[in-house]
């Protein structure tokens, strides 16, 4: 078996369980210092205490250990929820009779760091400039004491990896031959890394993991992790292939290190993360390298879920990667998708961007664009097209041509826009406050609000200095990465249920102001009772049957392009309190809740049926083919996109059989890129697998599925998400 094998089967067996034990009882609460710096003492504790554990023929080393028993587990299996570091208590009474209530759980998420910013600097880099910065007497206090925070948390993150370096120098005593070896080589590098920059691509890899880790220690999850071929690429050198591919199957299954915890309503670990491959370099050459290429051969190898890897597809590219990629997903890698490299590019650049930072971009969960540790798009606003759809229905229903009824329907999104971006233009405003030293001012506004306006879910009271540093501006502005001292502050905006507001719309006009079969009143009382009855279940089925989104049907399509690029373009419009220019997205995770909560629609859907994926056809809608959803989608106008977009479409795995199964999608990604398509994430599988995969799970443990913006083994979903993805392959 090779290691690669060993190491697959250790990890998917959940053998890593013995790594986990609860953890104790700690608290630097009472610590006469900062609340900065006490988050910071409550990191560096579980980094000083924590278990570390090596196990048996690793290369890359690190782990989290730190886990509190899941009670609520029925069929009896050891289940762990991940304890956050928050839980190691931080914040006194001082500080919740200060703020009136305790925000230190506060935790937003779906950062996209700079991991480069720890390889080029090294650990004691970090900590001796946030020293150094520390100096300037001009700082006021609120600054020195985050600068003192990043100090603390980096040497906990030095003690940690010491003491790897220790546990392996103690593993090599009682090791021999090959084993030995390695074992001190892990104990040589996690010394030098500890303090110095990497030279070698293993201590980068190594160095890269231990950063990682510790950030999701820090703040628990979606902490992606960015370009890794080039972040990593510089450090290859002449390293031989077979080393390489081998460090990056260590890493790639590191990644997968919590697959016995079950957390989230996927029924599995949650925190589903994405790792970024091609494109171009800030000087717009082709950034695909060697280590491109070996992570797509380690992810052959590896088959695993997590992470994501999102390609971003340039003309310069070479074209053995999509060949490679191609070869991936025809074979049911459900975890690749694709995005349309130039025009991201250059919509991204046409948004404000600087060109070479627009050829940075990366991604955090999901599909959402970021520019690693230079800027956090992540989030100010969600606007629901069809929830706001249903709520014009029922509030007027008097209109004389859809074209009035349209425009209404317009103003209210534009007015939702405004309104999403007025208030978190205010919570930064309030932050803004608070990181000047403003505290006057800032708790007038606790006492006028009744608590600490926080911004998508940012808080003063739950600071991230080991995160923070991993973002340009944050030392040298001395400021925490929640208060914005990235230089780009472009924020995005998305816009949900997309596919069921258009497929809505047309079914409006095809009934009620062309066929003039139904009034708007029959439509939303129908709606309202959920198309109970015989009269119901009529109008549901020539609902139904009206044109619907994903079939290259120029009626519908010339609704959708209508509304969409109405929002997106308003979005230009706006710009956040600081200045950020408000992107343009569109996409829609978690189909089953969102369905769940979302009244029956007028295209004939029943309430509570999942919501389709972003502007994925709805289940049973996709009349003409793959070909034809995607050439609905790129009649968009992608220079009106900037953060987020999704088309999925569903594959029957026999349409890729045979040799030119490849080809045959390659051509079909090709064409749809060159028509102005954006992004694919394609999911190939069948409704007869699946079916088999529930009766009998033991023998398709591997078979993998997409979501939405993330992707599980399908037997390890619950029944519910199981039937739903059935679903999409009828």
């Amino acid at each position: 078996m090779t290691r690669t094998e060993f190491l697959r089967e250790q990890t998917v067996s959940g053998a890593n369980k013995c790594r986990r034990t609860p953890c104790p009882s700690m608290s630097s609460a009472n610590e006469d210092c900062s609340l900065s710096e006490r988050k910071a003492l409550a990191l560096k504790l579980l980094f000083d205490t924590m278990p570390v554990y090596i196990g048996p023929r690793e290369l890359i080393v690190g782990t989290r250990t730190y886990f509190t028993a899941n009670p609520g587990n029925e069929d009896g299996h050891d289940i762990y929820a991940y304890s956050p570091p928050t839980r190691v208590p931080y914040i006194n009474e001082k500080d919740i009779e200060l703020f009136g209530c305790n925000q230190g759980y506060y935790n937003k998420t779906h950062y996209t760091p700079d991991f480069s910013i720890i390889l080029h600097k090294g650990i004691a880099g970090i900590i001796r400039e946030a020293k150094e910065r520390r100096e300037d007497p001009t700082l006021h206090s609120l600054n020195r004491e985050f600068l003192s925070a990043i100090v603390i948390a980096y040497t906990g993150m030095k003690n940690l990896i010491l003491r790897y370096a220790e546990e392996a120098l103690a593993l090599a005593g009682t090791a021999a031959g090959e084993d030995r070896e390695e074992l001190l080589e892990i104990a040589r590098i996690c010394r030098k890394i500890s303090g110095e920059c990497p030279d070698t691509f293993h201590e980068a890899v190594q160095l890269f993991w231990f950063a990682h880790l510790c950030t999701i220690i820090e703040s628990f999850e979606q902490i992606n992790y960015g370009r890794v071929d080039v972040i990593l690429g510089e450090f290859l050198k002449d390293t031989p292939r077979e080393e390489a591919s081998q460090l990056i199957d260590c890493l790639l299954l590191k990644m997968y290190d919590q697959v016995d915890l079950t957390t989230g309503g996927i029924g599995k670990y949650s925190a589903q993360l994405v790792a970024t491959l091609g494109g171009v370099l800030p000087d717009g050459e082709s950034a695909v390298n060697d280590v491109t290429m070996y992570f797509l051969d380690a992810i052959d190898r590896v088959r695993l879920p997590e992470p994501e890897f999102n390609l971003r597809l340039h003309s310069k590219n070479p074209p053995e990667f999509l060949d490679k990629a191609a070869e991936l997903t025809v074979s049911g890698c459900n975890f690749v998708s694709y995005f349309n490299d130039d025009l991201f590019v250059e919509s991204l650049h046409r948004a404000g961007i600087p060109a070479e930072n627009a050829r940075e971009y990366s991604f955090d969960l999901c599909q959402d664009i970021n520019i690693p540790g230079k800027g956090d798009f992540y989030t100010c606003g969600n606007v629901s097209l069809s929830h706001i759809l249903m709520n014009l229905l029922k509030n007027r229903r008097d209109f004389a041509s859809f074209g009035e009824f349209l425009a209404e329907y317009k103003r209210i999104i534009a007015g939702t826009i405004a309104g999403c971006v007025e208030r978190f233009s205010k919570a930064e405003a309030q932050m803004d406050l608070y990181a000047a030293g403003q505290f006057d001012e800032y708790f007038d506004g606790i006492r006028n609000h009744g608590k600490p306006v926080n911004r998508a879910g940012n808080s003063p009271m739950a600071p991230l200095p080991l995160l923070s540093a991993l973002y340009h501006g944050s030392i040298e502005k001395a400021l925490d990465l929640s208060f914005e001292p990235y230089p780009i502050k472009a924020k995005g905006l998305m816009f949900g249920t997309a596919a069921e507001a258009v497929n809505s719309l047309a079914a409006i006009k095809k009934t009620v102001f062309d066929k003039k079969l139904y009034t708007l009143d029959e439509i939303y009382t129908a709606c309202e009772n959920n198309f109970a009855g015989d009269d119901g279940a009529v109008m549901k089925n020539i609902l139904w049957n009206c044109p619907k989104w994903g079939n290259d049907d120029d009626y519908i399509d010339s609704i959708a392009i209508d509304i969409l690029e109405f929002g997106l373009k308003e979005c230009r419009n706006h710009k956040t309190y600081f200045g950020g220019q408000v992107l343009g997205g569109i996409h829609q995770p978690h189909p089953v809740p969102t369905g769940r909560g979302l009244m029956a629609t007028p295209e004939g859907r029943y309430a509570g049926v999942p919501t389709t994926v972003t502007l994925t056809p709805e289940t049973g809608t996709m009349k003409n083919g793959p070909t034809a959803a995607l050439r609905s989608a790129s009649k968009l106008d992608p220079m009106l996109i900037q953060w987020n977009f999704c088309v999925m479409v569903n594959y029957f795995a026999s349409v890729f059989k045979g040799n030119s199964g490849k080809e045959n999608f390659k051509t079909l990604l090709n064409g749809y890129f060159k028509a102005g398509g954006l992004q694919h994430q394609p999911n190939v599988s069948d409704a007869e697998e699946l079916r088999k995969a529930q009766l009998e799970p033991e023998k398709y443990k591997d078979l993998i599925v997409r979501l939405w913006g993330v992707s599980a083994h399908f037997v390890e979903l619950p029944r519910e998400l199981q039937d739903e993805m059935i679903s999409r392959f009828i």
